[in-house]
């Protein structure tokens, strides 16, 4: 595997380039990995003095970056408005901190479509991003609403339903991500379970743990207690659990909702797989907020992030915390040095 990795820095208005400058001045990166940060240099920059860091990666041009041999490179990407004509220098400022704009987004959709294509020439083995604002990225060109469906399409991907969630040594997934509740129920079919089971057993095998326990939650309160408040656990849920057993995977449950984060020790759980989105995100939050990931698997390069978001309200302040962007870097930096 390329042990070249991309590090995108974030939203120019929020903790992004902070916490990517805070968690380069901490992690111990392996000597073979070379380092390709990428974003708006001017906000890096700005939130080097406000961290109080010197840390000052060369700038690269794209044709450069084959060849260079410094740990740390920077490749520069940021945009004009849309709204300044053809032919004139983008602003010596970078985009006004805690604010959505078109400007800050147009630096990270670029940025991210960039380093995709970066991995399609095989230049990059992996992938590492700091937190941006998708309002922002929308309003700066990007026609899908999050990077995980722009990820699905850029890399053609089927039976995967959504990302992986890291904490310590648990890992979450869900069958449902970024949807409407209203529009779940429609989606708990057992086809559809079923690969998200498999999908996650083969991530957590790929990073190294050889045989993870996965507990399936319910979608129904209290399980749906045989078929009074809901079926999907006997008509789908139940027969894709059955169905990944036969395959060799080990699954259990499905368990109620409410309680399956309780059977995580006694149960010596690995992986959690949930209905809908915050089945799983709100335990998970409450056990580790700054310590949690999000891991993109199946997409041809391991790709992570921190699972908090931008913190416009303290943005410019050096408060931001970059453990989890820190246990990003790990995943992926021991996945693509093995």
């Amino acid at each position: 595997m390329n042990k070249r990795l991309a590090f995108m820095i974030g939203d120019p208005a929020g903790i992004g380039p902070e916490i990517t400058i805070k968690a380069l001045d901490e992690f111990v990166f392996n000597s073979d990995i070379q380092l390709l940060l990428v974003g708006d240099r001017r906000s890096f920059d700005r939130a080097k003095r406000v961290v109080g860091s010197d840390v000052n990666p060369e700038n690269i041009i794209e044709d450069q970056i084959e060849f260079s041999t410094s740990q740390f490179v920077f490749l520069d990407i940021h945009a004009k408005k849309s709204s300044v004509p053809i032919g004139v220098l983008p602003e010596t400022e970078p985009p006004k901190i805690g604010e959505i704009s078109e400007e800050a987004g147009s630096s990270v959709y670029l940025s991210i479509v960039k380093i995709l294509d970066l991995i399609d020439a095989k230049l990059v083995g992996g992938f590492v991003f700091a937190p941006f604002n998708k309002e922002s990225m929308k309003l700066g060109g990007s026609p899908f609403a999050s990077e995980f469906l722009l990820f699905i399409d850029h890399f053609n991907v089927t039976g995967v339903h959504g990302e992986i969630n890291i904490l310590d040594d648990l890992w979450i997934t869900r069958v449902t991500s970024h949807i409407a509740i209203r529009d779940v129920a429609d989606l708990i079919k057992k086809q559809r379970i079923f690969e998200t089971i498999k999908f996650l057993d083969r991530e957590m095998k790929k990073y190294g743990i050889a045989n993870p326990k996965i507990a399936v939650s319910a979608l129904n309160p209290h399980g749906g207690e045989q078929g009074m408040f809901g079926d999907e656990e006997i008509t789908e849920i139940g027969p894709a659990i059955r169905r990944a057993v036969d395959e060799g995977v080990n699954a259990v449950g499905s368990y109620p909702c409410d309680t399956v984060f309780r059977r995580i020790e006694n149960e010596q759980l690995d992986g959690i797989i949930s209905m809908y989105h915050d089945q799983s995100q709100v335990a998970t939050k409450l056990l580790g907020f700054d310590r949690g990931i999000t891991f993109h698997g199946g997409m041809g390069v391991p790709i992570a992030t921190c699972a908090h978001g931008t913190a416009f309200d303290i943005a410019g302040t050096g408060k931001a915390n970059a453990g989890a962007l820190k246990n990003a870097l790990e995943i992926v930096s021991r996945i693509i040095a093995q």
